[in-house]
């Protein structure tokens, strides 16, 4: 069904009267809690008239221009698919057999609340069972901006881990300008890779539409590797979460992890030396 110009301009003109804006405001397990946190609130304004005009003529000039072609792709790369992150390999590719690793082998666990969200909790055994010791320093309500300038995570990227593993990006599903982020999410991929260390980023099975963080770690955390929760899970169901609604319970904690600890090990890079990784996903 085709709507008329007319009709464009009059649905413009009800979408952009009113807008909500937020305002900015281990073999064995070691898990560490240091509460730090801010917090914004919501609020609601109206577009001034010039913002309505200039959204009306838009409007406008698009019935004006009308064509019957395809739309062009986005240069910004912000049309990415989702599948485009998941970085699984293909199928005619069997997975190389890995071998045993170094004794000296340490993984460390950074992140916020979601990290023992019942995740490090059920990668805890596996990590075990590989004979590697498994580090984790988990903080509620901390975010990119936190950890990008903390002092105790360059402490035990001096100890020399063989991979991190990054769980951050949950508390800044509201914020309003993500993109003011990137130099914290690129500062903390650059420590990592400083400590010679691989790296994967994962983000949050969410319970919500972002309002951009996770395109921005997408773009930003290389030399990490990006894993797309959502991609790969398909969505936690809502009996998969604590009564929060948000972060995973036992039963979405466990699935999380089972699939997170599949793509790790199927992006091991076995003609490398320690924890060494193979990013499929060309950025």
């Amino acid at each position: 069904m085709r709507i008329s110009c007319l009709g464009r301009l009059f649905f413009a003109h009800r979408v952009h009267t009113w807008t909500a804006r937020r305002l900015p405001c281990r073999g064995v397990v070691y898990t560490w809690y240091r509460r730090r946190g801010l917090y914004c609130t919501p609020s609601m304004r109206r577009l001034p008239e010039t913002e309505l005009r200039v959204a009306a003529f838009a409007v406008i000039a698009c019935c004006s221009c009308e064509s019957s072609a395809p739309a062009a792709p986005r240069p910004d790369g912000l049309s990415r698919a989702a599948s485009d992150w998941i970085g699984t390999r293909d199928a005619s590719s069997p997975a190389p057999e890995l071998p045993a690793l170094p004794k000296e082998t340490w993984v460390l666990h950074v992140g916020d609340s979601f990290t023992d969200a019942s995740f490090q909790q059920n990668l805890a055994p596996r990590f075990k069972a590989a004979g590697v010791r498994y580090v984790v320093d988990a903080t509620t309500a901390t975010y990119t901006t936190t950890w990008a300038y903390d002092s105790a995570f360059r402490e035990w990227l001096g100890r020399g881990p063989s991979l991190v593993i990054v769980t951050l990006g949950a508390n800044e599903v509201d914020i309003p300008f993500p993109s003011q982020h990137a130099h914290p999410v690129e500062r903390i991929a650059r420590a990592v890779a400083a400590a010679g260390a691989s790296c994967v980023w994962t983000a949050p099975p969410m319970w919500k539409k972002d309002t951009g963080i996770l395109q921005v770690i997408h773009d930003h955390c290389a030399p990490c590797l990006f894993f797309d929760s959502d991609a790969v899970l398909g969505e936690l169901r809502p009996d998969e979460r604590q009564r929060d609604g948000i972060h995973p319970n036992e039963r979405g904690g466990a699935r999380w992890a089972d699939a997170f600890w599949q793509w790790l090990s199927d992006h091991r890079d076995a003609s490398r030396p320690g924890w060494s990784l193979r990013p499929f996903e060309v950025r």
